[in-house]
């Protein structure tokens, strides 16, 4: 996994290699400066390039990397937006190799002249590092938006300029970069949203060394996630007893993808607990799971369920409830009761997170590992925030909410976060294909059946939440490449779980 750092995190590691690991700065500045020159040659070699450099720290990346890319035998420009005798500190030393040969930027115009018509060269942004705090106006907003028309081939330094590092905001304008070298660790700001989208491909270049440095527990789960192989003698009781509390009258279907998720991700037993009348649909469109009545009326689940819920959880490893269940007054006593009884790894999704919503006291009495699974609207009503107010800083709602309830949150979305508070993964599988109704419902059984025993013994709700959305995500861009974006459906996310945990088992040598 990538590690993560916030931007303060980023400035006191930085503070870290210079006078505990006694690495000068103009050698971090140099070492910077190769990892961006090794990208662009790599892929171009020999080509003509502008380096576009502000007054800060990443002008000096940028300055540097200009004079290496030079020595290589590139076609160099290096343009400056600003006063190169207002430069200070090691940018100014990078500088001076190209004394008058800096193109000067200080009107409209002169950045039009410079900044026009790139087709065919390489751009490198080092206008702005991940310290930015104020909006992107005036000369430097007209900047950007010329190196985003210039046709060039945008390498970013460190962070596109004009993204906040730690919450992807764009900060009223961002360079539009194809791929981005950012140095030592990662930043949460290259990972949500819009600024993954600005970022491009990512690399992440060492310019030191950390030593003992606590860089923290963000991460992102990029690839390389692997699940382990069965022993042969394997039975349905190595791995689990799950159930899934889903479905009403008119929402069978969420229901059934529930369900076959789990199944997908390799559960011993599942158990479909469901409304009465809905039990002759499960057993013929699922005869791999098993069904458990539950007390219905009108459709629903039943406020006098619960005994009966009871017997069904008896034994069981984990649950996954949610998905279809609807929110009336029998509902909202089985989630109660599913919350507070049982020390059981659970996950609850869907209409169980409204209704979560509405008495969130009930967290408090919580019994087992407990994930939630909300998308953006059904988070704002949990944490009684406003859409936008999430976005401004969704990372620290998220860690916040989980560690107040004891929870693992998985925030779904474009870039999926899971956090315990203490623990942050940002996953990046999946395709905008999965924005339909119903690939939510599929995460809840595969999370549900990884928390249940479809790894090893069982994994941990915080670890099955990170496996359950990047293979769904993986499964979804398996489906994206066969049947496009706009006509995939959950059921082709499902159809291809198979192919993806298939090749995340790890092959163990024999034994002897």
């Amino acid at each position: 996994m990538i590690p993560i750092v916030r931007k303060k995190q980023m400035q006191s590691l930085d503070a870290y290699m210079m006078e505990q690991m006694r690495i000068p700065s103009r050698v971090l500045m140099e070492n910077a400066a190769f990892g961006i020159t090794t990208v662009v040659w790599d892929r171009f070699g020999k080509t003509k390039v502008l380096v576009l450099c502000g007054m800060g720290n990443n002008g000096g990346d940028g300055f540097a990397a200009a004079r290496q890319l030079e020595a290589k035998g590139c076609d160099v420009r290096v343009c400056l937006v600003g006063k190169a005798e207002a430069l200070q500190g090691e940018a100014a030393e990078n500088a001076a190799y190209f004394g008058s040969r800096i193109f000067e930027i200080v009107s409209e115009g002169t950045a039009e002249a410079l900044l026009t018509d790139l087709s065919g060269q390489v751009l490198i942004d080092a206008l702005f590092g991940v310290g930015l705090k104020h909006e992107v106006t005036g000369l430097y907003q007209r900047v950007i938006e010329l190196v985003n028309e210039s046709g060039a081939y945008v390498v970013a330094c460190d962070i596109p300029s004009g993204i906040d590092a730690d919450t992807g905001a764009m900060m009223g304008a961002a360079v539009l970069a194809h791929e981005t070298v950012t140095f030592q660790c990662a930043k949460p700001g290259h990972f949500l949203y819009p600024g993954r989208k600005y970022t491009g491909k990512l690399t992440v270049k060492e310019i030191g060394t950390t030593g003992e440095y606590n860089v923290g527990q963000i991460r992102a789960a990029v690839e390389g996630l692997k699940l382990l192989p069965r022993d042969a003698d394997s039975h349905k009781g190595s791995f689990g007893k799950l159930a899934c509390i889903v479905g009403s009258t008119g929402y069978s279907g969420a229901g059934l993808l529930c369900v076959s998720g789990a199944l997908r991700a390799g559960a011993g037993l599942v158990t479909a607990g469901i409304p009465a009348c809905l039990q002759p649909i499960f057993s013929s469109r699922i005869p791999e799971s098993l069904t458990y009545a539950l007390e219905d009326s009108s459709g629903h689940l039943s406020e006098h369920c619960v005994p009966a819920l009871e017997q069904l959880l008896e034994g069981k490893t984990a649950l996954a409830a949610g998905p279809g269940l609807g929110t009336g007054s029998g509902p909202a006593a089985a989630v109660e009761y599913m919350i507070k009884n049982h020390d059981i790894k659970k996950v609850f999704d869907a209409d169980a997170l409204t209704l979560i919503a509405e008495n969130k006291s009930w967290l408090a009495e919580r019994r087992g590992d407990v994930v939630l699974t909300p998308h953006l609207g059904e988070f704002s009503r949990l944490c009684n925030l406003t859409v936008d107010e999430i976005k401004n800083d969704m990372l620290t709602c998220a860690q916040i909410f989980a560690q107040k309830y004891g929870i693992t949150l998985l925030l779904k979305g474009p870039t999926t976060l899971v956090t315990s508070g203490d623990k942050t993964v940002f996953v990046t599988a999946g395709t905008p294909g999965m924005a339909r109704g119903g690939s939510g419902d599929v995460l809840t059984g595969v999370i549900g059946s990884l928390m249940c025993g479809g790894h090893g013994g069982g994994m941990s709700g915080f670890a099955a939440a990170v496996y359950g959305a990047f293979i769904c995500g993986k499964a979804g861009e398996l489906a994206a490449k066969d049947c496009g974006v706009l006509s995939m459906t959950p059921a082709d996310t499902l159809a291809n779980i198979p192919l993806v945990t298939r090749d995340m088992v790890k092959q163990l040598p024999a034994k002897s």
